[in-house]
């Protein structure tokens, strides 16, 4: 028999339901978990308690191919069920989840690259459903590729709307009783996660903020009930393929010595089976993002990508992709953190491409009630998504793994690239009139060589134009850290131009 569908897609969902006892203390009742195997692949997955006498548990299968499952629990109701069904191959769209690929950027399960290219809306979730779809449906026409957004509702700064729902049921005292989460609650962040995978939208949860100001008291949970919130909503969401874990946002807001954070990200890959990837934002104080469970570096610093040469520099500290998801945002508040121009936004995610980084967007244009689009969204007022997904299509049309620098020692060009193949030079807010060919050459991978044949690309990342010069340049000059071609490309002198310069065989 099964208890779900008898057929599901690989890196889909399978979702259990099976009846069982009331449990006496919430999703920690009676303990909960079903191994799933095939051919002696195995995966023990946590399930969770969801109303009604029904216990849940979601899978995303790995593999093609017939399951067999066994539910375990100290209840003999639940205890021992069996069943068994068939994953096929996915569907159009379904590449699988995101990991790590070639050190510093990111792939699919089935190879296909993913460039991230994000926007932050903190309190998406926790709007009036007009609001939550108006920011959904911006996001998608945008083309932003990964939303980050908090499980916790924000208080106080920029907030007006109290949701209708909270985590957690109160104690008597006026507390939260974590292990009686609220349903309705919850299902609106399974609702949430749902929406952008329908869309092609990587979820990047948040767990843990400090912007609670007092108002509802989530921040001040101690570990013993973060432990217990981090098991019920893991298992909820773990098996969405769309889904990052960022533990906090500026954690080091929140008094929590970093060995609690340590145990945090310890339990979070002991309670995962799917593994997510997992980071955590910082506001002043660097995490140590060298530790092993730390699958990429999630950072904020308004500084990294003010001028070039700065952001490839983690790089070389974590040997991990780099996001930097907070630069500063596009917006008029009076907060140095968001007022920067249209241009100066479009300017940075630039400057982070060629250090071989990731950027994250946000909008903060303060509305008539006081608010902003990164605390609430809707619509986008600014200039900057349409120029944001102009550069994630050039970023997808990369045939490899991902931009790295190309001599980084010493290379006043800041290019990125694949050696020999494919090279992206940025020449900033205000081009020259013109520009003489030259690449440099690095000490990693391919090197330029004689009588090579390259193509150029005039990249205007303001009006979003992509020009090909009419001539092919050939290498006729090879030196040990640069390489050359006779003949010059004419540009429009004062643009925020960029190059990209291909290989032709």
């Amino acid at each position: 028999m099964s208890h779900g569908p008898v057929a599901v897609e690989r890196w889909g969902v399978w979702e259990g339901r099976f009846a069982g006892p009331m449990p006496s203390a919430g999703h920690g009742g009676p303990g909960f978990s079903v191994d799933f195997d095939r051919d002696g692949e195995r995966m023990s997955v946590p399930g969770f308690f969801d109303g009604d006498g029904h216990y849940l548990v979601r899978f995303s299968p790995p593999d093609t191919g017939d399951w067999t499952y066994r539910t375990r629990s100290s209840s003999e109701v639940l205890d021992g069920q069996r069943g068994w069904f068939t994953v096929t191959a996915p569907g159009p769209g379904n590449h699988g989840p995101v990991g790590v690929a070639g050190t510093f950027h990111f792939a699919h399960a089935d190879g296909t690259p993913y460039r991230p290219v994000g926007a932050t809306v903190y309190n998406w979730v926790h709007q009036a459903t007009d609001l939550y779809e108006s920011t959904l449906d911006a996001i998608a026409e945008a083309g932003f590729t990964k939303l980050r957004f908090l499980v916790f509702p924000q208080g106080g700064g920029h907030v007006e709307y109290v949701p209708p729902t909270f985590p957690f049921a109160r104690t008597a005292d006026g507390g939260w009783d974590v292990d009686r989460p609220d349903l309705e609650f919850f299902r609106a962040i399974d609702r949430a996660v749902a929406d952008l995978l329908e869309r092609g939208i990587q979820a990047d949860v948040i767990l843990f903020h400090p912007y609670d100001r007092g108002e509802y008291g989530l921040d001040g949970l101690s570990a013993e009930e973060d432990a217990r919130y981090l098991d019920y909503v893991i298992a909820r969401l773990s098996a969405y393929r769309n889904v990052w874990w960022s533990l906090a946002n500026e954690y080091d807001q929140l008094e929590r010595p970093d060995e609690r954070w340590d145990d945090v990200f310890r339990q979070l890959v002991r309670i995962d089976p799917h593994e997510r990837l997992r980071s955590i934002h910082n506001w002043i104080q660097l995490y140590d993002y060298n530790k092993p469970w730390v699958t990429h570096a999630s950072i904020q610093n308004g500084w990294a990508v003010a001028e070039p040469g700065r952001a490839v520099l983690y790089r070389d500290a974590y040997r991990k992709p780099i996001v930097l998801d907070e630069i500063k945002y596009e917006g008029d508040t009076v907060e140095r953190w968001g007022n920067l121009s249209a241009q100066e936004l479009v300017h940075r995610f630039w400057l982070a491409t060629v250090g071989g980084t990731y950027a994250t967007h946000g909008e903060s244009f303060l509305t008539a009630e006081g608010t902003l689009h990164i605390v609430v969204g809707g619509r986008f007022r600014g200039e900057s998504p349409a120029r944001l997904g102009f550069l994630r299509r050039i970023l997808e049309e990369v045939d490899g793994t991902g931009l790295d620098p190309i001599d980084k020692w010493d290379d006043t060009t800041s290019t990125v690239g694949i050696p020999r193949r494919l090279y992206l030079q940025y020449l900033g807010r205000d081009a020259p009139a013109s520009w003489a060919f030259s690449l440099p050459q690095g000490v990693l991978g391919e090197r330029v060589e004689l009588g090579d044949r390259y193509a150029v690309d005039v990249i205007d990342t303001w009006n979003m134009t992509v020009t090909r010069h009419p001539q092919v340049f050939t290498i006729d000059d090879v030196q040990r850290n640069s390489a050359h071609a006779r003949g010059e490309v004419q540009l429009p002198e004062g643009q925020a131009i960029a190059l990209r310069v291909s290989l032709v065989d």
